[in-house]
């Protein structure tokens, strides 16, 4: 078999974003995500050939975001937790919207979004499924955000695609095993890069809004609506603020309450949510501003409630922006941590306010992925979703062939 094996990567190869990845096997195709870049304009991968099963890791745009285009072209079962087939659609929707407003076009509309949720086959973490009479599909959580998978295909030879992982428990998931295989796609958004001890983040991070607060300030903190928010919401349980959430988190933490298997502690999540104040009007957003600590979207600060309440505290030096995740260039949480500056519907304007930024990050860093790589013990090790490969295949070198292909390359296995 070992000959039969080809793949290609339609994007998210060598960069972070756009991530879609077609497998060849002796008589099957399969694709493995179909994401896009939500840049300003979006970017998208390239199309992909006929494929026999899409399989879905997880909801963030940059691997489910051009599903809605797929399935407009041809027929496609996309195989997924059901948490991700809900989430991913509001994220669909909401790229449809903000594209309408920015006057960028996206290759898909509404519509299309509605026709995919016929295309959607649930399954669980934990359980398998036979395809054809030669391999079989199990799913793993990846351990990245509630109902993300990494896909363990067995053949004459076995295969994990890890999707996005973590392998350190947070407050939302457990992080994800190793997985014994024999050939290995592995994520390496951080590779050449470390995150802090997750306690020890929590706990200046903690420290910070209490600093701000006893000076009288108010802690902004713009998340991301899928994952961010509620892992957050989770740190600040037992802190005893007033707390206020705003924008698309509020439907998204709902969300997660009803699909609650998928979480870590739906109880824990449960007492979380219930000591949190929730926007409902432009009353509300009034008594957030006296409120002590508001999480809003948007994570990357493009829009979203965010920009009004950054508009109101941009002069006060009482008040902090504390940034959570990962700011892609080009973006406005970028300009705010490079310049101090950001972008108000095409007014720029200086920030005054303090501006921290705290490393909550829902991916392996380089040491966990080299770690990981290791213990699945595979002969070879395919590195995609990462802007610079070289320090992991440097890293793994001895411990396996490790290729690092290009966007649109296809090469045998």
């Amino acid at each position: 078999m070992n000959s039969h094996i080809h793949c290609q990567f339609l994007g998210g190869s060598d960069e972070v974003g756009n991530l879609a990845m077609v497998l060849e096997l002796e008589d099957m195709r399969l694709l493995f995500d179909y994401g896009m870049s939500p840049g300003k304009p979006p970017s998208f991968p390239l199309p992909p050939p006929p494929v026999d099963m899409t399989f879905l890791s997880h909801s963030h745009l940059d691997h489910c975001g051009m599903v809605p285009w797929l399935c407009s072209q041809a027929d496609h079962r996309i195989v997924t937790t059901d948490l991700t087939a809900t989430i991913s659609s509001i994220l669909q929707k909401d790229t449809v919207r903000i594209a309408q407003m920015d006057g960028y076009s996206v290759p898909f509309t509404n519509a299309d979004i509605k026709e995919v949720e016929h295309s959607y086959v649930p399954v669980d973490v934990g359980k398998q499924r036979d395809l054809g009479d030669d391999y079989t599909m199990r799913f793993h959580s990846a351990g990245h955000i509630p109902g993300s998978l990494m896909f363990e295909l067995s053949g004459e030879k076995r295969l994990l695609f890890t999707g996005d992982l973590n392998v350190i428990d947070t407050r939302l998931v457990k992080g994800t095993k190793p997985v014994a295989c024999d050939i290995l796609f592995m994520e390496g958004t951080y590779a050449g890069r470390e995150h802090e001890n997750r306690d020890r983040l929590e706990h200046e991070f903690l420290d910070k809004i209490k600093e701000v607060n006893n000076r009288g300030g108010t802690v902004i903190i713009p998340a991301f609506a899928v994952a961010r928010s509620q892992e957050l919401l989770m740190v600040l349980k037992k802190a005893g603020y007033d707390i206020w959430l705003d924008g698309m988190g509020k439907k998204i933490s709902k969300i997660y309450l009803k699909y609650h298997k998928h979480l870590r502690s739906a109880e824990e999540f449960k007492k979380a949510f219930k000591h949190v104040n929730v926007v409902h009007s432009e009353h509300s957003r009034k008594s957030a501003m006296n409120g002590e600590v508001i999480i809003t979207s948007s994570g990357m600060m493009d829009g979203g409630p965010v920009l009004s309440y950054m508009n109101k505290l941009k002069n006060d030096r009482k008040s902090a922006v504390l940034l959570t995740g990962y700011q892609i260039e080009g973006t406005n949480s970028r300009l705010l941590i490079e310049k101090k500056k950001l972008n108000f519907y095409g007014v720029v304007e200086n920030v005054d306010c303090e501006v921290q930024y705290y490393d909550f990050s829902a991916h392996a860093g380089h040491s966990e992925l080299v770690a990981f790589a290791k213990q699945c013990g595979p002969e070879k090790i395919v590195l995609f979703h990462s802007a610079n490969r070289a320090p992991l295949a440097e890293s793994l070198k001895d411990a396996a062939e490790v290729f690092t292909p290009m966007k649109g390359e296809r090469f045998a296995l």
